[in-house]
């Protein structure tokens, strides 16, 4: 990875670290509710994907 592209990731971290902050202290709540959506999207995510990964590797759910 170059060098610029390694300072534009830290620029856009940067930035999402700033607008959480901003939002736990101007919206808290609304803060709540989107970290809440995004852990549920994360799970369904992580269930697939494992699903996924199960699937070609051929086993079951019910056979762990």
């Amino acid at each position: 990875m170059n060098e610029l592209t390694e300072k534009l990731l830290l620029v856009a971290a940067g930035a999402a670290v700033g607008a959480l902050g901003y939002m736990a202290v101007k919206h808290p709540d609304e803060l709540k509710e989107f970290m809440g959506d995004a852990a549920e999207l994360g799970q369904k995510f992580f269930e697939k994907t494992m699903a996924d990964v199960a699937d070609k590797m051929g086993h079951s759910k019910d056979a762990a």
